[in-house]
């Protein structure tokens, strides 16, 4: 499992113990950072990235294909708002737990994005920061395939200079130069949110750096002191991973460096009528 699977399966799994809703995305701060830093701040800070995504939501739209769907926490929002979605994820451990949650009949697909087939339309693709991690041009085609009327991407992307390794999170522009050569789609609305979104990283090096690095060097030191030879065999097998909890980081310093976070709404150029997008003043 890569580990990058592994931290949003945590993740996700965190916010369905603590929270109850299982939301694996990032907080959203309008108002900056808030005065508290504590896991029940993110838990409201996510809650509000989900009423912020059905702000924008345009009037009309009825059926939701929720790619990268997570846990199903979005998905089970959205049809208790009276929409009705479709999930597909490649995440099969996340799956179960969104069948888990979702009403009986639920469609929860099993596969990536770019290898989905179904006869099925929908009014909109949703991409609640998932986006980044599908090929830019597969993805495109297949909203092409899928949304009768159009997307909403809610995710982030490189800034210049800061290409990522794997080819995808591409840079906004290059998103930008997509769209306009493939010719489907016409953008509505293409806010920054980065500032209101790195707030979540200020809350997340607050609770490692400060609560659980420190607890995990005190346990370290306890079970070595006390079972030396549990202690060995703890830091055998178990020492890198330990040693990665006790390691400072400052995320919430890079990821605005690197990356702009951004609410994207688009519209078909040509078809099936018009979106009318609720946006915020």
């Amino acid at each position: 499992m890569k580990l990058k699977t592994l931290e949003l399966e945590a993740t996700a799994l965190m916010s369905e113990v603590m929270f109850g809703h299982g939301f694996a995305h990032y907080g959203y701060f309008p108002d900056g950072v808030p005065e508290i830093l504590s896991a029940e701040a993110l838990g409201r800070a996510q809650h509000a990235y989900f009423e912020k995504l059905v702000e924008v939501i345009p009037d009309g739209v009825r059926s939701i294909l929720d790619v990268g769907s997570g846990t199903g926490a979005n998905a089970r929002a959205l049809i208790v708002r009276g929409f009705d979605v479709t999930c597909v994820s490649p995440s099969a451990r996340m799956n179960a737990m969104a069948r888990a949650k979702l009403p009986q009949g639920a469609a929860v697909h099993d596969a990536r994005f770019e290898e989905f087939q179904s006869d099925a339309r929908f009014d909109l693709c949703l991409f609640a920061e998932s986006f980044h991690y599908i090929d830019l041009e597969a993805a495109l085609r297949q909203g092409d395939r899928y949304a009768r009327r159009g997307m909403i991407l809610f995710d982030y992307f490189r800034r210049p200079g800061h290409a990522h390794g794997d080819g995808t999170r591409g840079t906004h522009q290059t998103f930008l130069d997509a769209v306009a050569a493939q010719g489907v789609f016409r953008i509505l609305c293409d806010q920054d949110m980065t500032a209101a979104i790195t707030p979540t990283f200020v809350i997340h090096e607050s609770i490692k750096n400060d609560k659980i690095a420190p607890f995990v060097t005190r346990f370290r030191a306890d079970v070595a002191r006390e079972y030396p030879w549990r202690g060995w065999l703890m830091e055998k097998m178990l020492g890198r991973v330990l040693d990665k909890l006790n390691r400072r980081t400052s995320r919430a310093g890079t990821f605005a460096h690197a990356h702009e976070y951004r609410l994207i709404v688009m519209e078909r150029a040509q078809g099936h009528g018009a979106f009318h997008p609720r946006f915020p003043g």
